[in-house]
């Protein structure tokens, strides 16, 4: 992609009804109307916010962070080289009184991950400003059926799926252990593993990890820590493993292997859901009836 045109170089007008392509992080693209793509062309003097996707606000109607779409202004593109190069990114604002980390931290620990699996870099921060590329692509908490009460609802959720979306769940969640995985043996928590901080992308297909504030470093805690932070950035995952078991019977493998080992402190009661997997298991084996 062609470098972004600043201010004081004009580029050719573009027609307002026009939809044009652009790059938002090594491996994405998205698609833009004329009137955007006139802003990432020629910046303008301040970030331009398109769209406010996330706010979170305190008991007393404090705001705490807001995350926005933004266009990338003069400035921001002078200061932060990533967001020349990804004009429309991710744009966290935290304000006094968060109780989340530095983001100089978060920018640390972002990097070594975006190192060790391989995944797009953060763009900048400055103050409690950070920039991330933009995923196009949804959290994977929100491509599951799971997540309602009471508990064993969710057998039900699994029972409705069909064995298609169940296998592509399944090897979606089998990228995310491999991810969390990967990132321990290198060191690092991710810290806040909830299902919400993997975004699913489509094109190419993958499940990336975001929002690396509460990460912890192993060489920073004793081990008894490292242990426990390691098996809480897990816990989300395989309890989501259990119920797709439902759906799928018992599974090889360590994310398979692993949420059963530990399903007494995944699920409030286990029998209905190991009940429910060995039925599974048992429907899924029936011989096939030739008549």
């Amino acid at each position: 992609m062609a470098k972004p045109l600043t201010p004081s170089t004009p580029g050719p007008p573009v027609a307002p009804g026009d939809r044009h392509t652009v790059r938002v992080s090594p491996r994405h693209r998205v698609t833009v109307d004329g009137d955007y793509f006139a802003m990432i062309q020629r910046a303008p003097q301040e970030d331009f916010v398109v769209r406010t996707l996330a706010r979170t606000m305190a008991g007393d109607d404090t705001p705490l962070m807001t995350g926005e779409l933004v266009i990338a202004g003069y400035g921001t593109r002078q200061r932060f080289p990533l967001a020349d190069t990804y004009p429309l990114h991710f744009r966290k604002t935290y304000f006094p009184g968060r109780l989340r980390g530095d983001t100089a931290v978060e920018y640390e620990r972002h990097m070594r991950a975006s190192t060790v699996l391989d995944i797009p870099p953060p763009i900048g921060r400055s103050g409690g400003t950070y920039r991330t590329c933009l995923l196009p692509g949804r959290p994977f908490d929100q491509v599951m059926p799971f997540g309602t009460d009471p508990e064993e609802s969710n057998i039900k959720h699994a029972d409705a799926l069909t064995l298609a979306g169940a296998v592509g769940l399944w090897l979606l969640a089998e990228r995310v252990m491999l991810a969390l995985t990967t990132l321990h043996r290198a060191g690092l928590t991710h810290g806040d593993a909830q299902l919400h901080n993997f975004v699913v992308c489509n094109a190419p297909i993958d499940v990336i990890p975001i929002d690396f504030d509460m990460s912890v470093e192993r060489a920073h805690v004793s081990a008894e820590v490292w242990e426990s932070e390691c098996a809480r950035d897990l816990e989300p995952l395989l309890e989501v493993a259990v119920f797709l078991q439902c759906a799928l019977g018992a599974q090889q493998g360590e994310l398979g292997e692993l949420s059963l080992a530990r399903i007494e402190t995944l699920v409030e009661r286990s029998e209905p859901f190991r009940r429910a997997i060995e039925d599974r298991a048992s429907l899924l084996a029936a011989p096939l009836r030739i008549t």
